[in-house]
């Protein structure tokens, strides 16, 4: 509907929140210019504070003026699809990736470190419970059937996003990915482990597969690596479900 056909009163409050969003574009409304700055300052800093503290790794290894830029582009441009304060990091990322991509592809670290701190907020925010089942915490864990935490993401990443932090990476990623296990611990803080590329898969059959043997999953994924010696592999396994579970990634063995 063309505005000039919108009741005044609509008029008015449109020709507001599009000086709101870029005040350098468009004409303000007949409002006292004090009250204006004064709903600028608390609209565009509340979006602000909520980018800043879902991104501070991204905000710390980009430019004072570059990140300034992004936060004021996104404040003005994107449209959020959610009426839920947490859900402004999703909305920040998918505004990046879908009106940044000459950025992204210049420098190809900033989506992952995106997507890395996303998850953070994410995986804590999960609505998921642990599934009522019985478990046995000194069960065998080759024997019987390990059950992973409820809320775990084995995550894949080419550049050490986790450790990152100071300066600007190179644009190049390193010749190994870095592999991380995300979950959530059970007073709901989000953890990221690092893990070898063997661990993560393991993982992944664990929740692909919950009702087979960790013996099975060690031997598919012995058969998957080509490993001459399955034995030895098995055995090797079993210390790296110990961990696993140590850490709380595995909650135990289903009982019965």
């Amino acid at each position: 509907m063309p505005v000039d056909s919108l009741p005044r009163f609509q008029q008015l409050q449109r020709q507001m929140t599009d000086w709101l969003r870029a005040p350098d574009r468009a004409p303000a409304p007949d409002i006292e210019p004090r009250r204006l700055a004064i709903y600028r300052e608390l609209f565009f800093n509340n979006v602000r504070d909520f980018v800043e503290n879902a991104y501070p790794l991204l905000k710390s290894l980009l430019p004072a003026s570059e990140w300034s830029l992004l936060v004021t582009g996104f404040f003005a441009e994107h449209r959020c699809q959610s009426p839920y304060f947490r859900d402004i990091a999703l909305e920040f990322r998918t505004w990046m990736e879908a009106s940044r991509p000459a950025l992204l592809q210049a420098h190809p670290w900033i989506q992952e470190v995106l997507h890395f701190e996303w998850v953070e907020l994410a995986i804590e925010c999960a609505e998921v419970e642990e599934p009522d089942v019985a478990l046995s915490p000194e069960g065998h864990l080759l024997n019987g059937v390990p059950v992973v935490a409820a809320c775990v993401w084995p995550l894949v990443y080419r550049w050490p996003v986790h450790r990152l932090g100071g300066t600007s990476p190179s644009d190049e990623p390193p010749a190994l990915p870095t592999c991380l296990i995300a979950f959530r611990d059970d007073e709901g803080s989000a953890h990221f482990v690092e893990v070898s590329a063997v661990t993560a898969r393991l993982i992944e059959l664990l929740q692909a597969y919950p009702d087979q043997t960790g013996r099975a999953a060690l031997e598919q994924l012995a058969a998957e690596a080509c490993h001459a010696d399955v034995a030895a592999f098995v055995a090797a396994g079993q210390g790296t479900l110990a961990t696993l579970q140590a850490q709380g990634i595995v909650r135990g063995v289903r009982a019965g």
